[in-house]
Parts: structure tokens; C-alpha cells; sequence
């Protein structure tokens, strides 16, 4: 490896590293594209979800919203058929309540309520909604758990295509900060050369951590147990039970604000019902301090005492739990506000990018040369005119 690091160039090594990485992106290059557009799209999801119903998502405040378990009588009385899953709480004043429900076919189904009237503004169907197909193009390429594998696969390729990349962009000790420039004012395949070899450089890290997060949704109890190996402690920690089992449960009013009394400097995000008997309430709760945009705490509530089971603020999680909890909002981008989203949806196109200059590099280097070869071959009276036979 010392002469990798002075002349990489001459090396064996360097010439394995081409191959897998010339291969691996002829090979999945395409589908890397499409994952990464689709993830691009689906980084503001959130608000994109709003802007495709538009009418249904902005109120008039007036002086207090109504009790939650007001809003919920009313909403279960426009849909009594629903299964209530959660409802999220937005952080401005003008925005609706987003109530999501489970249809009885089983559809997601989200509605948007006027916090201060409490009418029903509109729902749609995350089933059948376009935003939703992109979503799960990405996630699972329309194929669903199979689909799910072979995401995560193809993002473990495009961790080893990353890594392989960045061999090849090491020139040496003496020449390396060469791989640092862009010639503007060079012929449009340098340029295209360049912005091969630097993006590759600039957006090694990003795409490390979106492909290495994207890849635990298929396999989440195996990142759980690395992470736990790792910290040499836990990386997941099950919700309690409820201590009483198919009695009634309390108001969501007193559920919230025996959450709210545990962590007072939290303001609510979302309130998750219960999917059995004897599943607890979780209140999911945004601190200032919190590195998420709809925060990092959890706390379990008994539906029928309203009493407090636990209490999971983030800063106090084991570090295991800490780094399993903060995959998603690392491969979602919100980590870090609009700046870290920003640069996901470029780091999405990335890979989009690199696809099409490595074909053009390979059109320029070898494709075009063997096709004007081919072309030199065909026989001078191909084109000539036939002969009449007489």
C-alpha cells in the first residue's frame, strides 16, 4: 500500500478498485438514480403533503383551540368507521390538526381538522395518493418486504462504489489537491471528468450516511444488535404495557398534559394510540434542544389512569438507543433544519449525476472508438448500388 500512497497509479490495486467501481455502477446505476430522485422528491415530504391538499391544511386561529378529546368525538362521528392511529401536531398556529386513521381495507388515511371549529376540512387516501406512490418507489421499489431487501442491497453497492470512487480520486501524496479542481474553461469532457471525480469527493460522506440509513429499514434487528455491540450496552428498549387491560381510558386532554408534565419544556408532536389492548399511549414530544424537527422524546402514558410509564427523553438514552433512534431523521435530513434538507436533495441527485458522466467518460474512452472502428470495417461496396442481374 506505500506505493498507492506515493503513485496509485501504477498499482494493482488501483486497477481492482476500477473494476468494481466501473461494474457496480454499470450495473446498478440506474436504479441508484431513480431511489435517489425519488428520495430528493420526498425530503420535503411533509409539506409537500400539505401542498397536495390545498384548502384542507390552513385555519383561522381564533383564541384557543377546542379540547382534544372534543376534536376527536366530532371526527370519529364523520368517520366511524376508522381505527384512530395518531395525530400529529404541527407547529404553527394556522396550520390544521393532521388526524391519521386506518380504513377498514386497511388504507392510511389522513384527514385535516380545524383545530378551533372542529370540522372536518378534508381527508385523502395515502393509498392512492401520487406522493405516496413515490414514496414507496423509493422505500421499496413497488415490491414491497422483497423490494425493501433489495434497496437495502443496492445501497450497500452504492456504499462500495462510494469507497471504491474515492480510491480512485486519491492521486498520490504530491498530486492529491489536483483531484480539488474544476476547469471551467476546459473541453466539455474534462468538465465532465471533473464533475465526476469531485462530486464523487465532495458527496462521499453524505451518500455514505443516506445509503448505510437507508439500508436499515430491511434490516433493522440486525443494525439493533451492531449498535448494541458497539456501545456495549442497549439499542432498543420495549414500550411498557398498560396496567389495566380493556377498562376505559381517560381524555386525551388529561393524557397530553400528564406528558407535557414530565418534560415542561416540550411543546407535543404527535400522540400515538394504542395498537392493542394493553398498549400504552405514546406522546412523542419536541425539545428545544432536540437535533429532529418533530422531536426525540417518548413518553408512555396508562390510557386508563393517565399516569406516566416511562419517560424516554433522548439526552438520557442509552447510546445505543440514541443511534438506532437517529437513523431515520439522519436519512430523512432533518437533522440540522433546512440546511441539512437542502443538501440531501442535492446529495439525492448525486447519484443520477454520476451515472450519466461515467457514461459519457465511457462513451468518450472506449464506446466512441470501438464504434468509429466498426465503421472503418464495413466493406467499401456496401455502399454501392446492386447490380442489375441480367
Amino acid at each position: 500500500m506505500s506505493s498507492f500512497w506515493e503513485t496509485p497509479r501504477r498499482t494493482a490495486f488501483r486497477k481492482w478498485m476500477f473494476q468494481i467501481h466501473f461494474y457496480a455502477g454499470l450495473i446498478a446505476g440506474l436504479l441508484w438514480t431513480v431511489v435517489g430522485i425519488t428520495g430528493s422528491a420526498i425530503v420535503f415530504v411533509p409539506e409537500l403533503r400539505r401542498l397536495e391538499v390545498p384548502g384542507w391544511t390552513r385555519v383561522e386561529p381564533t383564541a384557543r383551540p377546542l379540547p382534544l378529546e372534543t376534536l376527536i368525538q366530532r371526527f370519529q362521528k364523520e368517520r366511524p368507521t376508522d381505527r384512530m392511529h395518531s395525530i400529529y401536531f404541527d407547529f404553527k398556529a394556522d396550520w390544521g390538526l393532521n388526524i391519521r386513521t386506518v380504513a377498514t381495507n386497511g388504507d392510511r388515511i389522513h384527514s385535516f381538522v380545524d383545530q378551533y371549529r372542529g370540522t372536518l376540512l378534508g381527508s385523502v387516501d395515502y393509498n392512492h395518493s401520487g406522493l405516496q406512490w413515490i414514496y414507496d418507489l423509493h422505500s421499496d421499489l413497488q415490491f414491497q418486504t422483497k423490494g425493501l431487501t433489495a434497496n437495502a442491497w443496492f445501497a450497500f453497492g452504492l456504499m462500495l462504489a462510494s469507497s471504491t470512487g474515492l480510491l480512485l480520486w486519491w492521486r498520490g501524496r504530491r498530486y492529491w489537491k489536483l483531484g480539488l479542481e474544476y476547469r471551467t474553461k476546459a473541453s466539455w469532457k474534462r468538465q465532465v471528468w471533473d464533475m465526476h471525480n469531485l462530486g464523487g469527493f465532495l458527496f462521499y460522506l453524505p451518500l455514505l450516511l443516506l445509503s448505510l440509513s437507508g439500508a436499515y429499514y430491511a434490516y433493522e434487528p440486525a443494525f439493533t444488535k451492531v449498535a448494541a455491540r458497539l456501545t456495549g450496552g442497549p439499542a432498543e428498549i420495549p414500550p411498557p404495557k398498560a396496567t389495566q387491560q380493556g377498562a376505559s381510558r381517560r381524555s386525551l386532554d388529561e393524557i397530553q398534559a400528564a406528558g407535557l408534565a414530565v418534560i415542561p419544556d416540550s411543546a407535543p408532536s404527535m400522540i400515538i394510540f394504542p395498537a392493542k389492548k394493553g398498549d400504552a399511549f405514546t406522546l412523542r414530544l419536541r425539545r428545544p434542544s432536540d437535533p429532529h424537527r418533530i422531536g426525540l422524546n417518548w413518553v408512555y402514558i396508562d390510557p386508563s389512569t393517565a399516569k406516566v410509564l416511562r419517560v424516554d427523553r433522548f439526552d438520557q438514552q442509552p447510546r445505543g438507543v440514541q443511534i438506532i433512534r437517529l437513523l431515520t431523521p439522519l436519512h430523512y435530513g432533518t437533522i440540522g433544519g433546512y440546511a441539512t434538507r437542502i443538501l440531501w436533495v442535492i446529495t439525492g441527485l448525486m447519484p443520477g449525476l454520476f451515472f450519466v458522466t461515467a457514461l459519457l467518460m465511457w462513451w468518450n474512452r472506449t464506446l466512441s472508438k470501438k464504434w468509429r472502428r466498426a465503421r472503418r470495417r464495413i466493406p467499401a461496396f456496401a455502399a454501392e448500388p446492386t447490380a442489375v442481374a441480367r
